[in-house]
């Protein structure tokens, strides 16, 4: 599992709802407000459980890797610039950064070079624990968390430096 491999998950499971895949590829183009409220419940919902369907098919080595490089994505974005636009509680924005990487790749690096762009309440917390669950699913242990970074609001101490 590489980045490329994270991220064609992701491209997968949208790949596997058509239309949604339209908003969201609208979203990318317009960062539409209206639409990613829209999205939010599909993201949280038909997404992921088309992320859990392709998570399923990964040995333990693949799996452990997916959800270290989630860990990683969530850590990267655990920034005081990209909380400012989107929810105000710890677990909310853990939440919103959540959504963010379910969105995929092309919204992930859009909100990581403009944070202004993030927005408020679009959450989708099952998105960075459902590796985990289907970790738990295949394996019948729970998977040891943040051994390589940590999920947690501010987290990223670099993320949170004032200037």
């Amino acid at each position: 599992m590489n980045d490329f491999k994270f991220w064609q998950i992701i491209e997968d499971a949208w790949a596997a709802s058509p239309s949604l895949l339209e908003t969201r590829n609208m979203v990318l183009k317009t960062n539409d407000a209206i639409l990613i409220e829209d999205l939010t419940g599909e993201v949280y919902g038909a997404i992921t459980n088309n992320i859990r369907d392709l998570l399923l098919e990964l040995n333990k080595e693949e799996l452990t890797a997916f959800n270290h490089l989630m860990e990683e994505k969530l850590f990267r974005i655990d920034r005081e610039d990209i909380h400012e636009y989107t929810d105000g509680s710890d677990d909310g924005f853990l939440y919103c950064r959540c959504f963010i990487v379910g969105m995929g790749r092309g919204y992930y690096e859009m909100i990581e070079e403009n944070p202004s762009k993030a927005t408020c309440d679009a959450e989708a917390e099952i998105v960075g624990f459902i590796g985990y669950m289907v970790y738990q699913e295949l394996f019948g242990e729970e998977f040891e968390r943040n051994t390589i970074h940590c999920i947690e609001t501010c987290s990223n101490a670099k993320g949170w430096e004032r200037e």
